[in-house]
């Protein structure tokens, strides 16, 4: 970054521009945090500027999101900087806008030394509020003019582990309903940004207890709160499907909760990219708040007077692809999210049968795919949840035991058979055999796959082509 800065420094004296460091980089670099996007204000000639700063450092510029804003990458050291115009005279009122008063403050490019904080333009406080670890809107009228303020402020509290000033909590709890007017791929931005920190409940929780913005964020969860108290649960399944969640975190972030090759396993999935800058944890914690949504839609009372939920998981699955598709996830996010809630079950199923087998196993794992180990976290969460509600001195030891039973069958078993390309492929099964019409070679792989699974065969190429002599 010393390069950059000296580059900088330079184009403002020699063009006689002012150009400030505001936003995320500053913040964070007065927090003692690593930043490497860098977004800036120019008082004049953005694009030359940005331009011949493009040109200096030999990377790439592109135009930003409006007329007023350019972006310069640089894809191999993976750095962004961003320029923006902003009249000399206006840089208060400019600032004053972003509403947010830790991020509404800035340095001229050549005033950043190490007397930084004697040189920060702060009209609005910023400077105290990171000092003393509050998140704050300075006006309510910013709010108005931008609502995406509401959930961001969220955000940024779950990322630097900040509190609210109470003045704050007000002025959004008040303004609620302007969540309504942010796009929803904006707010899904935001959304996911306290999906990747820790202590998701404790936001989740106060989201809705203390801002009262959870509703407007999901209207779904208005009807969650009006159901769900039957014979296994004490609470309504808004309530039921908040402790799942603070469940799951509380596994995932807990090192000696499994075995180390299952913690290992399941350390490498929650980190999985799957969109951009998204990973699966996010996913996996989205699935655990939402896994019952669908009671409300499924409950029914049987002929004995009993409350039932048959088929909410099916129908919470569908009520979540459609949740996705609001916030403009991609299918693949979609597509996880609607087989983890579909299948959440299926783990209590087999506990409750006693059913273990390869057979149950086998298809379980077909079902659930590259979720097995997803809907085995949150199907833990959920039984864990339910009857330590019921009853918190039941030890939950026998149902942990089960669910790493299967993990470690897919994990050891069914993960090994996934690719049997070092073993044997298509190619090999047509040149042995003469295939009879209507007979695919994919279909006989997962014969093949199935076979090996239960023990019938060796994983081996002539264990296989003897098996499949016998079959054809």
């Amino acid at each position: 970054m010393d390069t950059i800065f000296s580059i900088l420094q330079d184009i403002s004296k020699e063009e006689n521009v002012n150009i400030y460091v505001t936003g995320k980089y500053l913040r964070d670099f007065l927090l003692g945090k690593k930043v490497k996007d860098m977004e800036l204000l120019v008082s004049n000639k953005t694009f030359s500027i940005a331009k011949k700063f493009a040109d200096k450092i030999d990377m790439q510029i592109i135009e930003g999101n409006n007329s007023l804003g350019y972006r310069v990458i640089d894809i191999d050291r993976d750095l962004r900087i961003d320029f923006y115009s902003i009249e000399e005279d206006n840089i208060n009122i400019y600032l004053q806008k972003r509403g947010i008063t830790i991020d509404s403050m800035a340095v001229d490019i050549c005033n950043f030394q190490d007397e930084l904080k004697g040189n920060i333009i702060d009209p609005t406080g910023g400077l105290k509020d990171i000092e003393n670890s509050i998140i704050r809107i300075w006006d309510e009228d910013v709010i108005y003019d931008n609502p995406l303020l509401i959930i961001k402020s969220v955000a940024l509290m779950s990322e630097l582990n900040f509190d609210m000033d109470r003045d704050t909590i007000t002025v959004i709890k008040k303004n609620k309903s302007l969540v309504s007017n942010i796009q929803c791929k904006e707010l899904g931005e935001e959304f996911f940004k306290v999906l990747r920190r820790r202590k998701t409940y404790h936001y989740f929780s106060f989201m809705n207890d203390e801002l009262e913005i959870l509703e407007e964020i999901f209207p779904e969860i208005k009807k969650m709160k009006e159901v769900g108290e039957c014979d296994y649960h004490v609470v309504d399944a808004f309530r039921h499907s908040l402790y799942v969640l603070k469940l799951t975190e509380d596994v995932i972030y807990y090192d000696g909760y499994f075995e180390d090759h299952i913690r290992k396993s399941y350390e490498n999935h929650a980190e999985e990219n799957f969109e951009g800058d998204h990973t699966r944890i996010e996913l996996m914690k989205l699935a655990a708040f939402f896994h019952d949504v669908g009671k409300p839609s499924a409950r029914k009372i049987d002929s004995t007077g009993r409350v039932r939920f048959k088929g909410h998981e099916i129908t919470g699955a569908e009520m979540v692809k459609d949740i996705s598709k609001r916030f403009g996830l991609s299918i693949k996010a979609r597509d996880i999210l609607y087989r983890i809630v579909a299948k959440h079950m299926l783990p209590l199923v087999s506990y409750k049968s006693n059913d273990v087998s390869a057979r149950f196993l086998y298809k379980m794992f077909q079902e659930c795919k590259d979720e097995t180990l997803d809907v085995l976290l949150i199907a833990l969460a959920d039984i864990i949840g339910t009857r330590k509600l019921l009853n918190p001195d039941e030890e939950m030891g026998k149902f942990k035991i089960h669910v790493e039973y299967i993990a470690n069958n897919y994990i050891t078993r069914y993960k090994e058979i996934e690719d049997l390309s070092d073993v044997i492929n298509g190619k090999d099964i047509i040149q042995e055999f003469d295939l009879p019409d209507g007979v695919l070679v994919s279909d006989l792989i997962e014969e093949v796959r199935k076979a090996i699974f239960m023990g019938k065969i060796g994983m081996n190429k002539n264990s296989i082509l003897k098996y499949l002599q016998n079959i054809l």
